[in-house]
């Protein structure tokens, strides 16, 4: 049995993690070259000024900057250079943001926290549906986001604050991943990548659960990555892991397997007893840290609903005639179903057009796939959603740095994937668990760029460690 040495290095034959690398390098490539080939045709949509072409060579400049930067010093006077040019980043797109209304996700997060704070609980009106819905939204992020808008409000300067906060957590993570792995240096440049990362700006004045998703996959792959050390306590693993397990499953039901993957994917640095210790040990944490959840589905529901009830809406919604992965209104001749008889409803007619139309299912699933995978207008789309609608020339001059960042950031991972280091083959197999997931659990449903997302600081974190040098810090 193979096993990762003290100071995180795998002791394996190369030939497995090459075959690993190439495969991951090969998806990456086709999803970079799908991104490069959209492209036109999405400037023909969003526009592409000067300006924003300008807006990419900035970016590019100061993510270039705070590279070697980030991996070279951990001095406070750099660490807060690049605290503040980030920080100048936000305080753009919050400029951007300001004084519009919110639709989707980041306008229901707060109308849920304005339900909690009324008293009324987890409950919100969903027009489309046509009725009260109490589990189609997972509690924890909208907890959270009561809890602080409670104490601090709802304006936008908060809720920059809120998604500041998460995203330094994250950050952190990123580092203490890229230590754990023995590449201090390339943790901190990745850290820094990725709180200037374009998607993650682009949230970052908005009531979106996505950081907080993305924060719980980084705390989850790094309390695997110590369960895999020797000598480590099985206990403290178990806690750690079904804990986060358990938010990460009340924050982003589709994501509940990953917690599974990450264990398969590293079992091969320890004795299969062990990680079978570890995961059986976390079980009954997350169920413990689970249950208040589901008591209080069975209270208002009077079912047993173990996540949220999004899931046949998400089946319908990734599989229709007219499906193309992003959310679209469901039928209106279901309106005003009762919660759980709507969601049996539209799940029954989502899989009866799978079984009548298999061959559209399956170019349906992988058009899904490649184009969430492939392209990055998500933020982008979502500020043209907001009200007022913005003017046509700010979208054209975000889309530029957005789309190009996206396609950087797979032809980059495409490139790390064949410098199969120690560590780049530990964090190459993060991702494969994250595409695993993808395929097995994700693609099926609606399916657009945000389910991608927690992706993005694992291909930062295997590039930074692929082309940053092996330096220890002092």
């Amino acid at each position: 049995m193979t096993t990762m040495s003290e100071d995180g290095r795998p002791a394996r034959e190369p030939a497995a993690d090459r075959w690993l690398g190439y495969a991951i390098a090969f998806l990456l490539s086709v999803l970079a070259g799908y991104g490069v080939a959209s492209t036109p045709g999405l400037i023909s949509r969003w526009g592409a000024s000067p300006l924003g072409w300008g807006l990419v060579l900035i970016w590019l400049i100061a993510a270039w900057l705070a590279f070697p930067i980030a991996e070279r010093s951990q001095s406070k006077p750099r660490l807060i250079e690049l605290t503040l040019v980030q920080g100048v980043a936000r305080i753009f797109v919050a400029i951007l943001f300001a004084g519009r209304a919110p639709a989707g996700d980041a306008l229901y997060y707060l109308r849920l926290s304005g339900s909690v704070l009324a008293g009324r609980g987890l409950e919100v009106y969903e027009p489309y549906i046509g009725s009260t819905l109490h589990a189609l939204y997972p509690p924890a992020y909208a907890l959270l986001l009561a809890g602080w808008i409670g104490c601090f409000g709802s304006a936008i300067v908060s809720l920059m604050a809120l998604n500041a906060l998460i995203d330094a957590a994250a950050a952190f993570m990123i580092w203490r991943i890229g230590k754990l792995l023995d590449r201090e240096g390339a943790g901190r440049a990745a850290a820094w990548l990725y709180l200037l990362w374009p998607s993650v700006l682009l949230s970052a004045p908005l009531a979106q659960k996505e950081g907080m998703c993305t924060l719980l996959v980084l705390v989850l792959a790094h309390e695997w990555l110590v369960a895999t050390k020797r000598g480590g306590s099985t206990l403290r693993a178990a806690l750690s892991i079904g804990v986060t397990a358990a938010l990460l499953a009340l924050t982003q039901p589709g994501l509940a397997p990953l917690a599974l993957l990450f264990g398969v994917v590293l079992v091969r640095f320890v004795p299969l007893r062990r990680m079978m210790a570890v995961g059986l040990s976390a079980l009954p944490v997350a169920i413990l840290v689970m249950l208040p959840w589901w008591v209080r589905n069975w209270l208002v529901l009077g079912a047993f609903v173990p996540l949220t009830t999004t899931a046949p809406i998400g089946l319908w919604i990734g599989n229709n005639p007219a499906a193309t992965g992003n959310w679209m209104a469901p039928p209106a001749a279901l309106r005003g179903l009762p919660e759980l008889e709507y969601g049996r409803a539209i799940g029954a007619m989502a899989k009866q057009w799978i079984t009548t139309h298999p061959a559209d299912f399956v170019r349906l699933t992988v058009t899904k796939f490649v184009r969430a995978m492939g392209v990055g207008q998500f933020g982008v789309s979502r500020l043209s959603g907001m009200t007022p609608a913005p003017a046509p020339r700010a979208l054209a001059l975000l889309f530029p740095v957005a789309q190009l960042s996206h396609i950087m950031l797979l032809a980059s991972g495409a490139a790390a994937a064949f410098r199969t280091t120690p560590p780049v083959r530990v964090l190459l197999l993060l991702v494969l668990a994250g595409l695993l997931q993808l395929l097995l659990f994700g693609v099926w449903f609606e399916f657009a760029e945000r389910h991608r997302e927690f992706l993005t600081p694992l291909l930062l974190l295997t590039i930074c460690c692929a082309f940053a040098p092996p330096r220890r810090s002092t």
